[in-house]
């Protein structure tokens, strides 16, 4: 593999998708191979010093009113990085303005660019006519493309019309995985604080925001309820849609069988993975273009042996078989959503063999290993 340097705004130990999608693949390719500039962060180091790849640390936008482009910074970081330690090719993680840094280098140090689409970043990029066309340029002038699902390669042909670079899909896999042992205590005084005993339990795990339909699955289990008085839905995540999701839950009266969780720690989160019996996430694409690019967290589910329930939105068919690994709904139909919800929910047999074809599936096609085998072979 050609030694490589890679571009990101988003890197562990920050927390998102973009950050664990490079910091897992990289774990998993030649270290000596790999090259990090990312931005400095509170708890950097204690990441970095663990790695066996290098990544420097970087302030790479300025907040001075008086310098633009406000990305000055970082091309003076990566022209010295560049000129430091050679790299033969480099990886953007986010097109703008990673891409026309990225190319800059092309153009001085002849070090051709890759760039990497998740689906978000093609929409935003589409946003103004000038905006639009310099995306055109960076992608035609890029000499290979990553994507994190075929749904973004398909958006970025759409967009483009034509892409003249070579496409490889590296998808992305869980990070949330089952424990060895779980402590009974836990469990224990998981059930006691909430009152689950002897409850069916549906799960979201997600950033809080308005794509990810958990205001849907709010109003959903407030009608199943009246039928099904023993469940009990626990939403687990951070993000700016809190509030307006209490507000809901609020206004269904719905607040003692629908918690929101913010607090929840990456040890914590298998215990309630553990003792759920159904996932549920709704992804639908808003009017700005923000859709599912994949969806992660439906893998994890798998991985603990629980069926789905996703919309069928964006990347997320990918990511969930139909009738095998979960049950593919539209996110906008109330009555669809409560029908398949209800069918799995009276089902345990159901239930049980699709979470073990889901464990299967995910554990046979999404790993990190197989993912970064694939980036690494296309890398060159």
């Amino acid at each position: 593999m050609r030694k490589t340097l890679l571009l990101t705004m988003d890197f562990p130990p920050e927390i998102g998708g973009v950050a664990n999608y490079w910091g897992n693949l990289l774990l998993n390719l030649p270290e000596d191979k790999v090259v990090v500039l990312a931005p400095e962060n509170d708890n950097s180091l204690d990441f970095d010093v663990k790695q066996k790849y290098v990544v420097y640390r970087r302030r790479l936008l300025t907040t001075s009113s008086r310098v633009w482009p406000r990305w000055w910074p970082y091309l003076w970081q990566v022209y010295r990085l560049c000129r430091v330690e050679s790299p033969e090719q480099i990886i953007v993680g986010q097109v703008l303005p990673g891409g026309t840094i990225a190319w800059l280098m092309k153009k001085i140090l002849n070090i051709p660019y890759i760039l990497s689409f998740h689906g978000l970043d093609i929409s935003m990029a589409q946003m103004t006519k000038r905006r639009k066309k310099w995306f055109r340029f960076l992608v035609n002038s890029a000499s290979k493309i990553i994507v994190n699902s075929d749904f973004t390669k398909q958006k970025l042909i759409l967009v483009m019309g034509t892409v003249k670079a070579p496409i490889e899909i590296v998808y992305p896999c869980a990070s949330i995985l089952p424990l060895n042992e779980y402590s009974d205590l836990i469990l224990n005084d998981f059930v006691d604080r909430y009152s689950v005993k002897n409850k069916k339990i549906i799960l979201s795990v997600g950033r809080l925001v308005e794509r990810k339909g958990f205001d849907q699955m709010i109003r959903v289990v407030s009608n199943i309820r009246r039928k099904m008085p023993f469940i009990h839905y626990f939403i687990v995540g951070r993000g700016p849609d809190k509030n307006r999701l209490e507000s809901i839950v609020v206004h269904h009266n719905a607040e003692k069988y629908v918690t929101i969780l913010s607090d929840v720690s990456d040890d914590e989160l298998p215990y309630f993975y553990k003792l759920a019996d159904l996932f549920v996430m709704l992804p639908r694409e808003l009017a700005d273009g923000d859709v599912e690019g994949f969806g992660i967290v439906f893998l994890e589910a798998n991985l603990f042996h629980l069926p789905v329930l996703a919309g069928n939105s964006g990347g997320v068919p990918e990511a969930v078989e139909n009738n095998v690994s979960g049950v593919l709904v539209d996110s906008s139909d109330i009555m669809q959503i409560q029908q398949a919800a209800e069918s799995l929910l009276k089902n345990d047999e159901n239930r049980r063999l699709m979470g073990d074809l889901g464990f299967e599936r995910a554990q046979r096609l999404y790993n990190w290993p197989a993912q970064a085998k694939r980036l690494e072979a296309f890398l060159g």
